[in-house]
């Protein structure tokens, strides 16, 4: 049996209306990306589970839970969303089509089993909200946010009269095939044939009056006998013995469910190994991937790194010819000679010094020279000993990138080899249990780096900014508050916690005035002023010890609130802004999302954006600042950026809402 036809639907459909009618989605289930194969989990009060079984050709209530991909694909989520807890009203078949629908509170899951087969997700109005695959005919498409139209209809023959069926029949061409056009399929017609007495391959144009009402009651009736399912040693089945068959009953059933489930419960665990085995395959590809380019990065780190310290050796080797070379470019230059005439004499120069030069370029501030062979490129402006000092430097850098990469590498490799070695069932290594490290007190706020490396710490709400201000501050601390009420606390520390590689101060010095400068930023963009959408604030700072529990007297003070005594020091109308940036770390193979103010942003990230109030909902904002971060990044940047997921980028906006400005 490939497909149920539409009187198996028929009966299916009774079936599903006595089982799960008035029960609850709990879960869905795909079986691969884009496959039309789903396991609906129906919970049915006082019944337990039951699990509905769905492709492109059929419908049937599996007998169990068969085994399902572990990683749900994007269209199964979708549903899950949208389903789960929802009450099933009722489950109908549309006319005589291979078309079911499953009505809940608020939406209607549509069942198409007419080739090529779809699953339709609509609200109440019949207006599709996702469907699996967008499909477009000449007489309909299927696409979001469109009304849903059904494909041109079958006769439904329990729905017309014999006289209309009379009609119908007799504008076909033979009995047997105009019968099955009708939705019931060469075998059900040849049964409706024996059934009404009737010779299957007679002309219809010849049939009396007698014999069309006859094949009118067979068909009627066959609709209204009830559910014997059988199977037969051919393996078909079907929800009554059939006099046509020919093939003995191998079996006999309670409900037509049950040996549909027992036929295709093998092809379902096959369809799910091969999901299993994808998802694998993709994993290795993944890492393969990523160990070629970690190779291909230490490759190009040690030719680095064995480059710049040769240009440096070759520096040394040519100290004399690169110091007169130098000399004479700073020489010439303090004597007022324009560049047009330096250049012009070094050509007409006979000397060693002026032949091994090879361009200058003023505006960059270097020459090229020519040493022993070896073209180097020197700082005019620097001595000898600098130029060496930065490619000794360079050399030493890149030494330390392609170690980096290959501890990174070798992780990968092992990653690999326990892919390659794990059992078939398994879609994901075995992870090590790795003992998380114990959080830092500034995590459990939100906190910043200031473009000098101090720490900016800064409350979530009125529980954390007390504490914050009671627990975490030090005498020679500032603490930063907007002049507007409900507004976070922003702490800027001047010792740094232990641990970790934050700036402090030492004895005698002060917070460098561009650390105030973003800390007042930062309590700028953590306050109200964000909310109410005001583009600037006053900020003011005072040190811990002004800032008190104690009110005055007969005056009460809210949690998260504080008295400040002493004079203040004020930064106003401060511009209500943060930045959003990336860090990337190619040979590591990751990139990671953090924000602050916009200086320090622009100090430590490569590709950043500047966020103000406004009215873009965080969800877009977020999409907007990671497709715009994208854009600005590098081919080699941009896969980094992209595996960053949307709700990171959404964690930093201070609001609800704000808008993209650079």
């Amino acid at each position: 049996m490939a497909e149920l036809k539409s009187l198996d639907f028929h009966f299916i459909i009774r079936e599903l209306r006595e089982s799960v009618l008035g029960g609850k989605f709990r879960k869905v289930y795909q079986y691969g990306t884009k496959s039309n194969k789903f396991l609906f989990e129906i919970y049915v009060s006082t019944k337990g589970n039951f699990w509905l079984y769905s492709d492109s050709e059929k419908m049937f209530l599996a007998q169990q839970k068969q085994q399902a991909p572990e990683t749900p694909p994007n269209f199964c989520m979708f549903l899950r969303k949208h389903l789960a807890g929802a009450t099933i009203k009722d489950i109908r078949q549309h006319g005589f089509d291979r078309i079911i629908e499953i009505e809940t509170e608020s939406s209607i899951l549509i069942f198409e089993f007419v080739p090529p087969g779809n699953l339709i997700l609509c609200d109440r109005f019949m207006n599709v909200i996702m469907p699996l695959s967008i499909q477009k005919w000449k007489d309909r498409d299927i696409v979001p946010k469109r009304p849903y139209r059904y494909p041109p209809e079958n006769v439904n023959p329990y729905n017309i009269s014999l006289e209309t069926f009379r009609n119908i029949i007799s504008k076909g061409d033979v009995v047997v095939s105009t019968v099955a056009r009708m939705g019931f399929g060469s075998v059900y017609a040849n049964e409706i044939c024996a059934l009404s007495d009737v010779e299957k391959n007679k002309p219809c144009s010849e049939l009396s009056k007698a014999e069309a009402e006859s094949l009118y009651s067979a068909i009627r009736n066959m609709g209204k006998r009830h559910l014997q399912p059988v199977t037969y040693e051919d393996g078909t089945v079907f929800p009554f013995p059939l006099i046509t068959k020919k093939e003995a009953v191998k079996g006999k059933w309670s409900s037509f469910s049950a040996p549909l489930s027992e036929m295709f419960s093998e092809e379902t665990k096959q369809v799910v190994q091969e999901q299993e085995n994808k998802v694998v395959d993709e994993k290795k590809g993944k890492i393969e991937r990523i160990i070629q380019r970690q190779k291909a990065s230490v490759e190009k780190m040690k030719e680095k790194r064995l480059s710049e310290k040769e240009k440096a050796d070759t520096i040394y080797r040519f100290y004399g010819t690169v110091e007169d070379i130098l000399n004479g470019i700073q020489k010439a230059k303090a004597a007022g000679m324009t560049w047009s005439e330096i250049k012009e004499r070094v050509k007409s120069e006979p000397t060693p010094e002026a032949e091994s030069i090879v361009d200058i370029n003023e505006h960059e501030g270097t020459v090229r020279v020519d040493l022993g062979g070896k073209e180097i490129e020197l700082d005019f402006t620097k001595s000898v000993e600098e130029n060496a000092a930065m490619h000794y430097e360079d050399s030493k850098k890149a030494k330390s990138k392609y170690e980096g990469a290959e501890t990174a590498m070798s992780e990968k490799q092992t990653e690999l080899g326990m892919i390659e070695t794990m059992p078939p069932e398994s879609t994901s290594p075995v992870k090590k249990k790795v003992r998380k490290p114990r959080r830092k007190w500034y995590e459990k706020f939100r906190w910043f780096i200031s473009s000098k490396k101090f720490l900016l710490v800064a409350g979530k709400d009125a529980t954390t900014n007390e504490r914050l201000v009671k627990k975490h501050t030090d005498p020679t601390d500032w603490v930063f508050h907007t002049d507007i009420q409900g507004s976070a606390f922003v702490v800027v520390k001047t010792k740094a916690p232990r641990g970790t590689k934050f700036s402090g101060l030492k004895e005698g010095e002060s917070v460098p005035p561009e650390v105030m400068k973003e800390a007042s930023e930062i309590a700028a963009a953590c306050s109200k002023a964000w909310s109410r959408g005001l583009a600037s604030i006053d900020v003011y700072a005072v040190r811990p010890n002004q800032v008190s529990k104690t009110p005055p007297s007969g005056m009460n003070l809210p949690k998260g609130s504080f008295m400040i005594y002493g004079e203040r020091q004020w930064f106003r109308d401060v511009e209500t802004k943060i930045a959003i940036g990336v860090i990337v770390d190619r040979h590591l193979q990751k990139a990671e999302a953090i924000s602050g103010p916009v200086m320090a942003i622009r100090t430590y990230c490569k590709y950043f954006v500047t966020i103000k109030p406004g009215d873009t909902p965080a969800p877009e904002l977020a999409r907007k600042v990671k497709e715009s971060l994208i854009y600005k990044s590098t081919p080699e940047d941009r896969p980094l950026i992209e595996q960053i997921n949307t709700d990171d980028f959404q964690k930093l906006i201070p609001s609800s809402s704000g808008v993209l400005v650079g």
